[in-house]
């Protein structure tokens, strides 16, 4: 390049990595307060580096709304770029050098269905804590499906449950596939059978989680075109007033086969076998393509695989070796 070229990255020149971190934990945070307790800051230099960026970018970058920052369209653009360029920095620089986990500091976020949860929450945290002791584990609720602005923004650095199809551009891997069951109370006028026929489904009551209220469910796709149907007429907020739930009322629910035999030492409750249509319960991890090849996510992923190869039934485990997945 010529002596009196321009020169290059002319707007990286009036910015700084501080800075774009900042933004980075503010995006995920969309709170100062964290963010400055992430970055080991004061409160009023996170400020400082906010107005530094609405001045450079021109934007607003963050409205606030109830209390809570609302990043704008700018910003939403900015992020999907720059996390990724972060990342592949963070990578670069890493190479070569040794991982140890005991250094890490910060939030790992876990979007996990909330069967998942009750399987992997505390012996997951146990061993993160082991390992990583100055990492915090936050596990936060997957409905359904998860949503691929969480990945893509790193609100979370991955996701856990029963989801039937990610889209393509997320890598995923099938950590185990189980039996899905019916689980009743022992006093339910069904629970000295030990299967249902589709028959049974259309007049037994179920019940469901607030979020699948008014939306199509894996049962309705599954039963799409058999005539049959189930009907649930009844809702509740958390999945841990399920048993209580169950016990005191004539209503069923399904759950993984491996999570309702966490239930059965605790709560009086019976299994019975679901019609072969509605068993198959695949648990799936995703994240997002940016954070492929990254070592603590890798990791991170690799300590999960090997907790769920203790946790469940060598039957039931994908045989997926770690760190595999499918793209």
């Amino acid at each position: 390049m010529r002596a009196d070229a321009p020169p290059e990255f002319p707007l990286l020149r009036t910015c700084s990595i501080s800075l774009l971190l900042c933004f980075d934990s503010l995006m995920h945070t969309r709170s100062v307060t964290a963010t400055a307790r992430q970055m080991n800051k004061s409160q009023p230099a996170i400020s400082r580096d906010l107005a530094r960026l609405r001045a450079l970018l021109k934007d607003e970058i963050f409205v606030v709304i109830r209390k809570r920052l609302v990043p704008t369209e700018r910003a939403l653009s900015l992020h999907m770029q720059m996390h990724g360029a972060l990342a592949g920095m963070e990578q670069a620089l890493g190479e070569g050098l040794p991982f140890f986990p005991g250094e890490l500091s910060g939030v790992i976020n876990i979007g996990a269905a909330a069967h998942t949860e009750l399987l992997l929450a505390a012996p997951l945290t146990t061993i993160l804590q082991q390992e990583a002791p100055r990492l915090i584990v936050r596990f936060q609720p997957v409905h359904g499906d998860f949503s691929p602005d969480d990945l893509d923004s790193g609100r979370m650095d991955l996701a856990i449950g029963l989801f039937p199809s990610p889209p393509s551009r997320f890598p995923s891997q099938v950590l185990f596939t189980d039996e899905r069951v019916c689980v009743v109370s022992a006093r339910h006028p069904l629970s000295r059978r030990h299967r249902l026929t589709m028959k049974d489904l259309q007049g037994m009551k179920w019940l469901a989680f607030s979020h699948m209220y008014g939306k199509e469910t894996n049962f309705d796709r599954a039963l799409q075109g058999t005539g049959h149907a189930m009907h649930f007429s009844a809702y509740v907020s958390s999945f841990g007033t399920a048993p209580y739930f169950l016990l005191e009322t004539d209503y069923a629910t399904t759950m993984p086969r491996v999570i309702a035999e966490k239930h059965l030492p605790h709560f009086d409750l019976k299994l019975l076998r679901l019609p072969p249509v509605l068993r198959e319960a695949r648990i799936v991890m995703v994240w997002s393509a940016q954070n492929d090849s990254r070592r603590l996510h890798q990791w991170l992923r690799s300590t999960i695989g090997g907790l769920v190869a203790q946790l469940v039934p060598s039957k039931l485990y994908s045989g997926v070796r770690h760190g595999d997945y499918i793209k």
